[in-house]
């Protein structure tokens, strides 16, 4: 009778499992619909960043002072605000409104233009917001998966989102026709945002499939693993686009 118990407990446990790996696999691909372009652009990806952006990112960290990291890390946290800023007077957010006016006011006097995160200690940490979350409280649930050539991991709202949050950037505003310096810019937030992901590095060496690791990851992490149950006024602009993996 007990080993009867033992046996019928494991397998009520392999079909719980083998059951929750499915849900999980099907949902996955249910967002993975351009998985043949987004396993192309990944591999383009990562051709560049083994051979320019990681290098390039190594010796940043290596020669560049912690402290200064620190600031050039602040300064672009402190742009980052005024999208998530932006983002929350779409969505009528007024706690995190008020919350992100005050980030901003206080570093941008204090903290020098936001070169010292005086906000942090003072009990009002960073939170971010975008586009793409604005688009999914107004009916846009769920997205496909997509890799962005240069870019990354994205979803199509994330990434139609990033065009009006570059309107948010007051640095679009301060220097539009300084091109050198807009580049500069974002070549140096690209190369900073880079060397916080250094140490995974070896996790996608080891990975027998780094685009499926870097991709489940992502997912989990924007909430886009699982389909989000639809109601009426759910959009499904990704339904627009084409539905055999093909842009």
């Amino acid at each position: 009778m007990h080993r009867l118990l033992k046996a019928t407990l494991c397998i009520i446990l392999i079909f719980s499992y083998s059951s929750s790996f499915a849900i999980y696999e099907s949902s996955t691909l249910l967002n993975d619909r351009f998985e043949n372009y987004n396993r192309n652009a990944f591999r383009m990806n990562r051709t560049l960043d083994k051979n320019f952006i990681r290098p390039t990112t190594v010796f940043y960290v290596t020669y560049t002072p912690k402290p200064v990291r620190s600031v050039i890390q602040n300064l672009f946290n402190n742009l980052r605000d005024f999208v998530t800023l932006g983002n929350d007077i779409l969505q009528l957010e007024g706690t995190s409104t008020m919350h992100n006016i005050m980030r901003i006011a206080i570093n941008s006097t204090i903290g020098l233009v936001g070169l010292i995160d005086v906000s942090t200690s003072l009990g009002l940490p960073q939170e971010k917001n975008s586009f793409g979350k604005t688009f999914k409280a107004y009916g846009w649930k769920n997205s496909s998966y997509i890799v962005l050539p240069f870019l990354g991991p994205s979803t199509v709202r994330d990434a139609v989102g990033l065009i009006p949050d570059t309107f948010f950037n007051p640095t679009w505003w301060i220097i539009p026709k300084q091109n050198y310096i807009s580049v500069g810019l974002f070549a140096t937030n690209a190369i900073n945002a880079r060397s916080q992901y250094l140490d995974y590095d070896d996790v996608l060496d080891t990975s027998l499939d780094p685009y499926t690791t870097v991709r489940d990851f992502y997912l989990q992490g924007a909430n886009e693993s699982k389909p989000q149950t639809e109601s009426s006024n759910d959009v499904d602009i990704d339904s627009l686009l084409n539905n055999d993996g093909k842009i």
